[in-house]
């Protein structure tokens, strides 16, 4: 089932460019920090929370799951009682074995509530939509909100990132995870807001894969 809820264009489940890596630091101001994450292979999902309480769960097509994801004990059902506004945030959902992605579409085309989710079914979140503070400040709101976060790496040398991809390759980088690369991000907000996004990806942000 599609929400039927207004999707403002910061607030949707884009997908990330693979443009040469090179190409896409030059374009970022001199000195910037970057964040580097697992590309975990997984099923990437939106959560909206009104009050504090989980009111929305949608898919990157916009297929409405919340009743299943409430059956999920890594998806807090309440962050914040005190929280006076709407807080909209994007994950992934995965399972720790391979074919990760396949494995999810297909729990979530089925009932949860038949399912033993303690195990088979982990979530990290990380992005806040329309959040004006920098990445890293977002990762530590999400883990004071109750989720688990990706293993997060920094740097301002493009070299170091470069390193980190290849010892990805070699499977010595976030082994623990079913990944199918590696993020690399900026974590200003004020770079993130100049950079914007494109109709299918954010400018801040990179893939890097095999």
């Amino acid at each position: 089932m599609a929400r039927h809820l207004p999707i403002d264009i910061d607030m949707r489940l884009l997908g990330l460019d693979k443009d040469c890596f090179s190409s896409w630091w030059a374009k970022l101001p001199e000195g910037s920090t970057m964040v580097v994450q697992p590309k975990i292979d997984g099923c990437a999902i939106g959560l909206r929370y009104k009050y504090g309480q989980l009111v929305d769960a949608y898919t990157r097509d916009d297929s409405e799951i919340i009743e299943n994801i409430r059956n999920i004990n890594s998806i807090p059902l309440s962050i914040d009682d005190s929280l006076k506004v709407e807080v909209e945030l994007e994950g992934v959902l995965y399972t720790p074995f391979s074919n990760s992605k396949i494995s999810i579409e297909q729990l979530l085309s089925n009932s949860f509530s038949e399912i033993d989710n303690s195990t088979s079914i982990l979530f990290k979140a990380f992005q806040i939509f329309c959040s004006k503070s920098d990445e890293l400040s977002d990762l530590t709101q999400l883990q004071n909100w109750g989720f688990e976060v990706p293993i997060t790496l920094r740097t301002d040398d493009p070299r170091q990132v470069k390193r980190w991809h290849s010892q990805w390759i070699k499977n010595e980088l976030f082994s623990n995870l079913p990944t199918n690369g590696i993020v690399a991000k900026c974590n200003s907000s004020l770079t993130k807001n100049f950079l914007g996004s494109s109709p299918s990806s954010p400018n801040w942000a990179l893939a890097l894969t095999r």
